[in-house]
């Protein structure tokens, strides 16, 4: 199979493209190419815009690094990392304002434990998706029942968390979180709610696959669940304060804000830059100058937010009506409201969290370096892009996503795009392909 990328077309409708980033175009037949490549992969066209999307995604890196770029610079890192940096200072600010009117002692964490009501829940996953096959579901649950087993038969916990196929949890011994009655799937919170403390379940399903739960001890996990319990009892007082702090300071969602949200879902880079107010608040009063001072949330701010809601979250926004998507911008408006009163206040983020996630952010630039051969003699490398789409496919390689925003920074500096109906051709023609082998699989689009 041919790993030449088709190259030369300027005019993106053209027909036979799928993708272009400046001068490195998709082809139909390669994108075809590369789904049948990853079967058993679903033939619909959100999965296959996936496909092009991380290929535009490599051709920006590509392009833009040769282009001087710096991945490694103060912009590219702050985009990196907006999310994470918003996060840790929303979390420094609610303790800094409300942890000592939450915090348990030793005695308090241990009757909440014993109550059950909150529960503490570990588990092991092999997953499963709509894209794998009866006979891997049956392999994927066949091999979740031997783990079972090794446990009954004397083996440790630690041993199944090893085989667990879900990578975050894996990496804090199984550990999901924290959890109250009907915050789990409707499967897994029934389980959960069944387990006494030191019980392991039998093998559950999910939409993500076979699961093994398991309810800790007290004496296993006590600072944990204390812990864990604090930052609950954080989260849930400064919602209970929002209601208030919003009324003190005048906040109040701009009209058409739900109309301009319904927009933006469609393609929120187009509003990256848009400083359109969706929600206002006033100064705090008698506050001193420049602290609690007013502010706005911004439609750019907003778009940057949606880069990290999942698909069907941005499709459920698209459909909301007026009152749910005025929710979203409340929402929204709140934590900007927290981050510029706690910036105002001097409150920083911490050092060892700063060094955390710069030194992430270098990980990452080294991936995509060694990935894309981005400091190799030829570089910007066509082939080192379409050889790492083969390794992506074939599953040689575990699949990895630039963090959203950085991608958009990248590829705003590119004239790209996905052609939608080079994509929906390149299904028909992997489809063809794959009947032709005898071997078709997958969904329609």
């Amino acid at each position: 199979m041919a790993l030449g990328l088709v190259s030369g077309c300027t005019n993106l409708a053209d027909r036979g493209l799928a993708a272009r980033v400046d001068d490195w175009t998709l082809s139909e037949e390669r994108l075809a190419e590369l789904i049948v490549l990853a079967q058993p992969f679903p033939l619909d066209s959100a999965a296959a815009h996936e496909l092009a999307d991380h290929w535009m995604a490599g051709a920006a890196l590509s392009l833009r690094s040769a282009a001087g770029d710096s991945l490694s610079g103060s912009e590219a890192l702050a985009e990196s990392i907006w999310l994470e940096q918003r996060e840790a200072m929303l979390a420094r600010d609610r303790e800094q304002r409300l942890g000592a009117a939450v915090l348990p002692d030793d005695a308090a964490a241990e009757r909440t434990f014993r109550e059950g009501s909150l529960r503490l829940i570990a588990h092991v996953l092999r997953r499963v998706g709509p894209e794998t096959s009866s006979s891997e579901r049956l392999l994927q649950q066949r091999t979740t029942e031997r783990l079972l087993s090794t446990l009954v038969e004397g083996g440790s916990w630690d041993q199944l968390v090893a085989e667990s196929e879900d990578a975050a949890s894996r990496q804090a011994g199984g550990l999901l979180g924290l959890f109250g009655p009907g915050e789990l799937p409707a499967t897994l919170d029934r389980t959960a709610f069944r387990l006494e403390p030191g019980q392991v379940s039998g093998v559950t399903q999910s939409a993500d696959g076979y699961h093994i739960l398991y309810r800790p001890w007290f004496e296993e996990v006590g600072s944990l669940y204390a812990s864990r319990l604090y930052q609950r009892r954080l989260i849930e007082a400064d919602m209970s304060a929002a209601e208030s702090d919003r009324t003190t300071r005048g906040f109040a969602v701009t009209p058409g804000a739900a109309t301009v949200v319904g927009a933006m879902v469609t393609d929120p880079s187009e509003w990256l830059e848009s400083q359109q107010p969706l929600a206002t608040w006033g100064a705090e009063p008698d506050e001193p100058e420049g602290a609690g001072a007013a502010g706005s949330l911004t439609a750019g701010t907003a778009a940057r937010y949606m880069f990290f809601l999942p698909p069907e979250a941005l499709a459920e926004l698209a459909d909301a009506d007026p009152e749910a998507r005025t929710r979203f911008v409340r929402d929204l408006g709140t934590r900007e409201l927290r981050l510029a009163d706690a910036a105002a206040r001097g409150l920083a983020l911490d050092p060892v969290a700063a060094q955390d996630y710069a030194r992430l952010h270098a990980d990452e630039v080294e991936y995509w370096t060694n990935a894309l051969e981005l400091d190799g003699p030829d570089s910007p490398s066509r082939d080192a892009l379409a050889t790492h789409m083969e390794s992506l496919v074939s599953r040689r390689e575990e699949a990895r996503s630039l963090p959203p925003l950085l991608e958009a920074w990248l590829l705003g500096r590119a004239e790209s795009r996905v052609r939608a109906r080079g994509v929906l051709a390149a299904i028909v023609l992997a489809r063809g392909m794959l009947t032709e082998a005898g071997g078709a699989t997958g969904t329609d689009p």
